[in-house]
């Protein structure tokens, strides 16, 4: 199989950093820095075959982010994105006219989600990621989709690990993070009482696996 990795000067130094470490801190990093300085010259980003080992195992994805300017936009920006075994696809639409006094909200939102889609590479490539979670959600058959959704088995850990990255980056509580997330999407909820079961469900996650030393520090 043909690898390749990043672009540019990047090549070398991911090639060296992920092999030799086997893991996906350096290579969040490296995307995160790469997303937001194409970000600034205004170039979409296409990336295959960006490669990376654990243990015995590897993982090889596609990386695509496109960005998309409108003056009209209401908001300062929006990041959707995507990922599974073999993609992570970014789209940021902005208001150029929030930038660049927006750029500091709009680097730790790049960092939790692409540290929120490395998570859905790795759980699909490699067999211990999925072992180690737990039923936290405690489904019921009336629950709605939006809080099946946000706490099913794949989604608690990648919403969490994408938060303690927020917070960390803001340096803020992961307490104050995850209410910053539903200020930003409160509209996916019907009332607040959803809200409040879902950020249980993801603190007691996080609070198990802290316990486990299987996140990274955090307030």
């Amino acid at each position: 199989m043909k690898k390749k990795f990043l672009i540019e000067s990047l090549i070398g130094k991911v090639k060296k950093i992920i092999i030799s470490e086997r893991k996906t801190d350096k290579l969040s990093l490296e995307l995160s820095r790469l997303v937001i300085n194409k970000f600034k010259s205004k170039q979409n980003i296409s990336v295959s075959d960006i490669y990376f080992e654990r243990g015995d195992e590897y993982a090889v994805f596609d990386f695509t982010c496109n960005f998309y300017e409108d003056e009209n936009f209401e908001e300062p920006f929006s990041v959707n994105a995507s990922g599974d075994m073999e993609n992570i696809d970014i789209d940021i639409t902005f208001n150029p006219n929030d930038f660049p006094k927006s750029m500091n909200d709009l680097v730790a939102e790049v960092k939790e989600t692409i540290e929120h889609e490395l998570e859905h590479v790795e759980q699909q490539n490699f067999e211990d990621m999925g072992a180690k979670y737990e039923d936290y959600g405690h489904e019921h058959e009336d629950d709605d989709y939006n809080y099946k959704y946000l706490t099913s088995k794949n989604e608690i850990p990648a919403y969490v690990r994408g938060l303690i990255k927020r917070a960390n980056t803001k340096q803020i509580t992961l307490d104050d993070a995850m209410d910053e997330w539903f200020k930003e999407n409160q509209r996916k909820f019907g009332k607040k009482s959803d809200w409040v079961r879902v950020k249980k469900v993801w603190k007691k996650y996080a609070n198990r696996m802290k316990e486990k030393n299987k996140l990274k520090k955090f307030r």
